[in-house]
């Protein structure tokens, strides 16, 4: 009798693992959807999160080997490269931190920054 409600016990246990599921994704809902860049306002926030311990509230800190973001001559596409990439000074690739919008914002972001 213990045998059996005990296997009774051990059964309900594993069909409530599996109904549970395991294999199922869970979207990511932090961070934007869309490919548009984020606002400026946004994008500040992010840049003050992600960046300004090195490139500074206004770009020109230059800690840890940062270019100073004020006077980069970088274009759209090389800014947004670095921030997905990093590089070979020290920057940290971003891609796996940050969606494409945020990126793009990030970018609008910087290109405000200059002089």
């Amino acid at each position: 009798m213990v045998l059996t409600k005990n296997l009774l016990v051990a059964s309900s246990f594993c069909f409530l693992l599996a109904a549970c599921g395991g294999n199922e994704t869970v979207e990511d809902t932090t961070k934007p959807v869309s490919n548009e860049p984020i606002s400026l306002e946004d994008a500040r926030a992010v840049y003050t999160l992600n960046c300004a311990s090195c490139h500074g509230p206004d770009g020109t800190l230059q800690a840890s080997n940062a270019k100073d973001l004020s006077v980069s001559k970088l274009n759209e596409g090389e800014i947004e490269h670095m921030i997905r990439k990093g590089n070979d000074k020290g920057m940290m690739p971003y891609e796996e931190m940050l969606s494409t919008a945020e990126i793009k914002g990030v970018v609008k972001f910087v290109q405000n920054l200059r002089k």
